[in-house]
């Protein structure tokens, strides 16, 4: 009888155990979420240089990554970002200020013809092969992602974040946590009125260029009709890898995966958060500018 009740009792203790490991693991996680989505908010302003590879969506039948290396400055709210490109395009120059002129970014291509031109932020010429306009750049689609999947699923999103450990990357130390979404799925959506792909990827928080994929007649920003039936996807991405930074809470590294796989790539060799930026920093006749 009494080794029966010890039994019983290590059995107890051992799920005890084994439940205050599995808090204490939510907890933990619960911690960095928080830590990066509130690090997030409340920087303004940072610069850094970004290296991307993101899936060239016009090539189906063996993966191809279009690749590119930038440096920016950019002040969130209001938005205003300068762009320096290494590559593809070295040296050409973005810069772009929200209710400044016509709302359009100007570029000087730094080639032929030699001249600064001006285009809507989703100008192909802008995007280059690549995912995102220019408005998308920085952490803030990324913050407002993980906010909206908390609000789905709850609590439950944690069981969905997978901590991986705490890994060295480009010098930094960061905690990697990759999050897996098993009822990631492609459906129809109908349009509302006025609409076009880049107003229906940010009012369902998903991916612009996945868009574009699935839609391929339909041009990003071409007006559809009301109740226009396209193909979305009903969240961003099947899997997120990341690397975040443990003394400042970025997400320096960040992966995203469809079905396919890789899908997209961006890697922040820098990033500054603590420099003040001033306004003439984003005027096309800073010292440092040649546009």
């Amino acid at each position: 009888m009494k080794k029966q009740f010890l039994y019983t009792l290590a059995f107890i203790l051992f799920f005890v155990k084994i439940q205050y490991a599995q808090n204490q693991n939510i907890d933990f996680k619960i911690e960095i979420i928080e830590k990066m989505t509130n690090s997030i908010k409340a920087q303004n302003q940072m610069s850094f240089t970004m290296e991307k590879k993101e899936r060239d969506i016009k090539v189906t039948k063996f993966p191809k990554f279009v690749s590119g290396k930038f440096y920016a400055k950019l002040n969130v709210n209001p938005f205003k970002i300068y762009i320096k490109s290494f590559h593809p395009s070295p040296g050409a120059e973005i810069l772009f200020k929200e209710g400044w002129n016509d709302n359009e970014a100007l570029i000087n291509p730094n080639a032929f013809p030699y001249f600064s031109l001006s285009f809507k932020p989703e100008h192909n010429l802008l995007l280059a092969g690549g995912h995102h306009c220019l408005k998308e750049a920085g952490f803030k689609l990324l913050c407002k992602m993980i906010e909206h999947y908390k609000k789905i699923y709850g609590h439950k999103v944690y069981d969905l974040i997978e901590y991986n450990g705490f890994y060295s990357w480009n010098d930094r130390n960061c905690h990697k946590i990759t999050i897996k979404f098993p009822d990631y799925k492609i459906l129809n959506y109908k349009s509302k009125s006025g609409d076009n792909l880049y107003k229906i990827a940010d009012r369902l928080l998903i991916n612009v260029s996945k868009l574009r994929e699935l839609n391929p007649k339909i041009d990003d920003t071409d007006f559809l009709q009301e109740n226009q039936e396209i193909i979305v996807t009903n969240l961003y991405a099947e899997k997120i890898i990341l690397y975040i930074d443990s003394e400042n809470n970025f997400p320096i590294y960040q992966e995203i995966h469809d079905r396919k796989g890789l899908y997209e790539k961006f890697m922040y060799l820098t990033l500054d958060i603590n420099k003040e930026i001033n306004d003439e920093e984003f005027s096309r006749d800073y010292k440092n500018y040649n546009f």
